[in-house]
């Protein structure tokens, strides 16, 4: 074999070397590219499981929490609930003695006594029950305070075709001891007066407070604040009032007036309110001549 061709045969095989060389490159590169997208995949999709995974544990952390709470809650509104129940029924059985109590002072006031062989016989009949009576009192209350409630009643006709009444409310009490009371307020019956139960009397000396109601049914309590911190109810019977006709069975509806208005309608209505009719057999009989 001559120089020339040994070096041909050199150069063919380098030639080959090196397109083999080429192939494998071109084969690797092939083969990597799929092989590191793959694993780009595998590491995006771990990732985001991962992260999932951390979201659902906080999701039902949350969750736990939540449920936790709602039965706090639920056991506190249960507690609230039968908290109210408990309440309601206390002043349901309250106002049923309440109203008891008050039928028993009415009927106490209004109860004749029993005739008896000195009333047979001609004697005075026994004093008529008083208007007001003192319920209660707390601290030292002075000796011989007894203020008198006073109501004044107007009748005038409603824009229904009824008749409402304008009550003015005034507290009667001795020159000397008007200094001594530093509040006055009118309670009326929530049961019947459903609008408005309380009236603040104003200032002295009569310690005004007005109201317009539809008909009387109930009493007032009266609560006096002293100066010196000493408190006192009077139960006062305003249904014995001039003003009020025979008292009806409906729900009384209270609502609020002040009391210039109701003096106005006093002043205005006082001359045109008709005379109650006389009743002939009232009348005395004189004797035939």
């Amino acid at each position: 074999m001559t120089m020339d061709e040994k070096e041909r045969l050199e150069a063919e095989l380098s030639a080959l070397e090196e397109r083999a060389r080429s192939q494998r490159q071109r084969s690797m590169l092939v083969t990597l590219v799929p092989v590191l997208l793959t694993a780009l995949i595998v590491v995006y999709f771990a990732i985001d499981i991962s992260r999932k995974n951390v979201e659902i544990y906080d999701t039902r952390r949350a969750k736990d929490e939540l449920d936790q709470r709602l039965n706090e809650g639920q056991a506190k509104l249960d507690a609230v609930e039968k908290s109210r129940k408990k309440l309601e029924d206390e002043t349901r059985r309250l106002e049923d003695r309440k109203k008891d109590l008050e039928a028993y002072l009415r009927s106490q006031r209004t109860a004749a006594p029993p005739a008896t062989a000195g009333a047979a016989a001609g004697a005075p009949p026994a004093a008529e029950a008083p208007e007001s009576v003192v319920l209660a009192e707390e601290g030292k209350v002075p000796e011989g305070l007894r203020p008198t409630p006073r109501a004044k009643v107007v009748q005038r006709p409603d824009t229904h075709g009824g008749t409402l009444f304008d009550v003015l409310l005034s507290l009667d009490v001795p020159e000397a001891q008007k200094d001594s009371i530093k509040r006055v307020v009118y309670e009326l019956n929530p049961v019947f007066y459903i609008s408005k139960s309380e009236l603040i009397g104003g200032g002295a000396p009569s310690f005004e407070a007005a109201a317009t109601v539809n008909t009387c049914k109930s009493t007032v309590i009266t609560k006096i604040e002293l100066s010196d911190g000493s408190r006192m109810e009077i139960d006062y019977d305003w249904c014995r009032a001039d003003g009020w006709p025979q008292k009806r069975q409906d729900k009384q509806v209270v609502q609020p007036a002040s009391p210039k208005e109701v003096m106005k309608n006093i002043e205005r209505l006082s001359p045109s309110i008709p005379k109650p009719p006389v009743d002939i057999a009232d009348q005395p009989q004189r004797p035939p001549r």
